[in-house]
């Protein structure tokens, strides 16, 4: 019987209940822009010249949903009760206000430019905080790992992030991410971000939970999902994209679960939009809520009907790359992915470990109406990222955190190819996936390899390639090392083998690579230093696959 009550009457019964002094929250949407004092013909009185660079690049028009709400339509609202406004939405010309004044909420559906209205929440319980919802951090001991990325080097190097990275200054810079989140405790002190602060990376911040609150002291999961697009800890991190600027916006509040947060995050999104944003990580997700009549159904998960999934996909309209965990919830009775990760045109990110394999929370596709969901996966399973109080960087566990993997080296990829679009860099980072020729419902279209988007935007089309293949043996003559790169396709070990003058084989060595992936590889060690010059035949082969043999010169 409750869930046949409109959601206004559920929160005015709720607020009558619980006490008339708790207001709630009602999303209410206007008719029209047409007397707004705003024109299309200067955008720049309501968006950045970087924003408006954007869509010129991309050739996206500034259309209605970019001019801003007609104030006098606000200020008539405002007008008529004891309202305070807590958000305002141009994409979907709507406001966000909290109220108690159940009588005169009552009458603002009679307002002739007032054309829908909502509950959008109830009263949080004061003092009580929930848990986060999809991050589990377990501290671990330290190990040693690669020089340059330390303890992170897996996560990156599982996406080829490594070689994009190689390519110069390909780590972000010039770029600007939206981090969309529920606060950045401690980010503005924390030394893992004193070479971001110290380059005045961070450019701007916004709290649309709370309009006095500071996101430096909302809350650690932003944080963590900022330190592992832009933290630096010498030997155990290193960030995605460690040289982009960055824009933290505080939208989840961690008191409560209502809808109000879904439009909480509507706004932020249009705030990174209106500041030049290129790409934005939201690491949150939604499904159920405090209030039962709000929750959100499996066939709603289409795209099309929930408003945060529609503005996610407005904004990659807009030019922007929306980045989006899948959830974590592939173990509970709820086993989907959440809103926004259903969106269209956007990258929905779901969870491996380290070998590879789906971890068993990440959230399951497809869509609602039968698109591949997860787009595609990285490591989400024992990633590294700092810990709870920000002073550690240990083990994490969350498509909280292989969405920002996805995210950065996502950004690094469009610096590295500026002359493309949103779609373009999506499409290359779907086509570059371990899975792409048969995605499912749990990796999606895979992981992805940057490096082999990165040649596909180049020109260099590998998306047909299936079977294991050798491209380069480097450098000839050698020395002390030998390097090949290869397409794995289903091989799962390299064997290289030198043959001297005489027949006999001098020196051999066998490897296990991944699969579907390409691959660089490097052989160094003191008995290839030790081999006398000469010319050699080097036989390379993949699983027995592929082979191929070529001679080569050894020299000092």
């Amino acid at each position: 019987m409750m869930r046949a009550l409109s959601l206004l009457s559920c929160c005015a019964i709720s607020l009558q209940i619980l006490a008339q002094t708790a207001p709630a929250t009602y999303w209410v949407r206007f008719t029209d822009k047409s007397n707004t004092p705003y024109s299309l013909d200067t955008p720049e009185a309501f968006l950045s010249q970087r924003s408006i660079e954007r869509r010129i690049k991309q050739g996206i028009a500034v259309d209605e949903t970019d001019l801003p709400v007609d104030p006098a339509y606000i200020q008539a609202l405002l007008a008529a009760g004891q309202f305070q406004l807590h958000t305002v939405s141009r994409w979907f010309n709507a406001v966000t206000i909290r109220s108690t004044d159940t009588l005169a909420l009552d009458t603002l559906t009679q307002l002739p430019f007032v054309a829908e209205m909502r509950c959008v929440s109830g009263r949080s319980a004061a003092g009580e905080r929930r848990t986060d919802k999809w991050a589990d951090v377990r501290p671990r001991a330290f190990s040693p790992a690669e020089v340059t990325y330390g303890d992170s080097y897996r996560q990156i190097e599982m996406l080829n992030g490594h070689l994009l990275h190689s390519l110069g200054h390909v780590k972000g810079e010039g770029m600007l991410i939206g981090v969309l989140d529920s606060g950045f405790d401690k980010a503005d002190s924390l030394a893992a971000f004193a070479a971001l602060r110290a380059r005045g990376g961070i450019l701007n911040t916004r709290d649309m939970v709370c309009a006095n609150c500071d996101v430096f002291q909302e809350h650690w999961h932003g944080r963590t999902v900022l330190s592992i697009l832009a933290g630096d800890v010498p030997g155990q991190l290193l960030g995605t994209a460690p040289e982009a600027d960055f824009v933290l916006i505080r939208t989840e509040d961690v008191h409560s679960e209502y809808p109000i947060e879904e439009d909480n995050w509507i706004t932020g999104a249009e705030h990174a939009d209106s500041i030049g944003c290129d790409v934005l990580n939201t690491s949150l997700g939604y499904t159920l809520f405090d209030d039962s009549t709000m929750d959100h159904s499996y066939a709603q998960l289409d795209g099309e009907t929930i408003r945060m999934s529609i503005a996610a996909g407005m904004a990659a309209r807009k030019g922007m790359i929306p980045v989006q965990s899948a959830g974590n919830s592939g173990g509970d009775a709820w086993h989907h992915i959440g809103v926004p990760a259903d969106a269209n045109d956007i990258l929905a990110v779901g969870a491996v470990g380290p070998d590879r394999l789906v971890a068993g929370f990440s959230s399951r596709g497809p869509s609602a109406d039968g698109r591949v969901k997860p787009d595609v996966s990285a490591m989400g399973y024992i990633p590294y990222g700092l810990d709870v109080d920000g002073t550690n960087v240990v083990r994490i566990n969350g498509t909280s955190f292989s969405s920002p993997l996805v995210c950065g080296l996502t950004t690094c990829l469009w610096q590295a190819h500026t002359d493309k679009t949103a779609q373009d860099i999506m499409r290359a980072v779907r086509l570059s996936a371990s899975h792409y020729e048969t995605p499912n419902d749990s990796i999606g279209h895979g992981i992805p390899d940057f490096w082999r988007a990165h040649l596909l935007l180049g020109g260099n089309d590998l998306t047909h390639l299936q079977a294991p293949t050798f491209f380069h043996v480097y450098p000839s003559p050698f020395a002390d090392v030998l390097n090949l790169e290869v397409f794995t396709g289903e091989a799962s070990t390299l064997d290289l083998d030198l043959i001297d003058a005489s027949g006999r084989m001098a020196w051999s060595r066998k490897r296990p690579v991944e699969t579907h992936r390409y691959t660089q590889v490097s052989f160094a060690d003191a008995s290839l230093a030790a081999l006398p010059n000469g010319v050699y035949t080097l036989r390379c082969s993949l699983s027995g696959r592929a082979e191929i043999t070529q001679r080569i010169v050894k020299a000092p």
